[in-house]
């Protein structure tokens, strides 16, 4: 297991950087390594797939979420909104409204491709969004800062939709369709108020109880 993934850090990192060199996004040269080693890697580390990939997905919304710059966003507030809501909303709503004319699928069938095909890449946009803050293009106006939001924004909105709708149609209680929207708001509601009280104790256990001594510590307990 230990060997495989260091092989997946190491070989993807070089990908990457032999991508860079051949004038390529780097994304082409990590996909390339990871497709090759599908075939040679250990059965046990292709098995744990699926928890790496939400670790690894929730490592890079973390660090757009670490990226963001507060004050400027807060001008944009009701931009990255909007670009969080609206585009996936109508993206998923327009496939849906397709498949089912087109392809004679059901609607809520026509809606989970709409939440697959809408989602965006955050492995594409978070990078490129932190690279242009670092070269301080659009900085002042904070366009990085709400196109980083509005893709978060997104995704965890058709990640939301997706896992509800697989529920709706792997339910068996016809009438669970009527508790769809309570289950969004209750979700939503209690994702902002385990968020909220998390980084609360965070910050309480860092800034005043002195839990860390230095640096490494405090990465410890925020990654934990």
């Amino acid at each position: 297991m230990l060997v495989g993934l260091i092989q997946i850090f190491v070989l993807g990192f070089l990908g990457g950087r032999a991508a860079r060199w051949l004038q390529l996004p780097p994304l082409v040269g990590m996909i390339a390594v990871g497709m090759a080693l599908g075939a040679v890697l250990a059965p046990e580390v292709l098995a744990s797939a699926p928890q790496w990939r939400t670790l690894a997905v929730t490592v890079i919304l973390m660090k757009a979420g670490l990226g963001l710059d507060w004050e400027k966003l807060k001008p944009q507030g009701s931009v990255a909104l909007r670009l969080g809501f609206l585009p996936a909303l109508g993206e998923a709503v327009v496939i849906a409204l397709l498949a089912m004319v087109l392809l004679g699928m059901e609607w809520r069938i026509g809606l989970l491709l709409g939440c697959i095909i809408g989602a965006e890449s955050p492995a594409v946009i978070v990078p490129g969004m932190l690279r242009l803050k670092g070269l301080g293009w659009g900085v002042a106006k904070g366009i990085p800062d709400a196109i980083l939001t509005g893709s978060a924004l997104s995704d965890v909105l058709l990640l939301l939709g997706f896992s509800l709708l697989m529920g709706q149609i792997t339910s068996t209680w016809a009438g669970s369709i009527l508790w769809l929207p309570l289950q969004i708001m209750g979700q939503i509601g209690l994702g902002i108020a385990s968020g909220a009280g998390g980084a609360w104790l965070l910050h309480r256990a860092v800034t005043r109880s002195r839990w860390t001594e230095h640096q490494g510590q405090d990465l410890i307990l925020a990654t934990g």
